[in-house]
């Protein structure tokens, strides 16, 4: 009977080796899965971060590299609208040359500036016009003392004998007032903007 009791005892040990053993090897499992279904959840969530970083980055690169772009354009249509003006003087400069073509523009220059004074006025004007000016101020009617100036070119400043107003209208000074204006014809021409 002894034998039998022990024969028991050990069956019944044994069957509860076995049912703790798979209660262990279903909590390992079960552990296992968590953890596995963990790991893959924070991988996930890691590499859901690393994307949205690197779109960021992408992002920033994107509009740093737009405004690079829109800076270097803006740069040259600048640099294209200064060659414009100064090839536009550079052809005043050559008209203010032209023997033939000069006068009837210095005349005329002479009398916009003067169409403002209604009484003797000073002129001043490059020495190699002083003549041209005077003969232009004797048709015009105008009484001028004509003077050579080494700061005007290309035309003519006109001011009254008190000195308190003066007028400038040289191919120069017209072309800067112009140039507002100007600005938005000449890019249009050249970009059709």
């Amino acid at each position: 009977m002894a034998s039998e009791l022990i024969d028991l005892l050990e069956r019944e040990a044994e069957a509860e080796r076995e049912r703790v053993l798979s209660e262990a090897r279903e909590r390992a499992a079960r552990i296992l899965q968590e953890t596995e279904a963990e790991a893959k959840a924070k991988l996930e969530e890691h590499r859901r971060r690393v994307a949205a970083e690197v779109e960021a980055a992408r992002v920033r690169a994107q509009g740093l590299a737009n405004l690079q772009v829109t800076s270097l354009l803006l740069e040259t249509k600048d640099q294209l609208v200064a060659e414009v003006f100064r090839r536009a003087e550079e052809e005043l400069d050559r008209l203010a040359d032209d023997p033939a073509r000069y006068p009837s523009v210095l005349r005329e220059l002479l009398r916009e500036a003067a169409s403002g004074f209604h009484s003797r006025v000073v002129v001043e004007c490059p020495e190699r016009d002083v003549a041209t000016v005077e003969a232009a101020a004797r048709e015009l009617g105008l009484s001028a003392e004509v003077r050579p100036s080494s700061d005007v070119r290309g035309g003519v400043r006109v001011r009254s004998e008190d000195g308190r107003f003066t007028v400038e209208n040289t191919l120069r000074s017209r072309l800067e007032r112009a140039r507002q204006v100007l600005l938005s014809e000449v890019a249009d021409v050249l970009w059709g903007d």
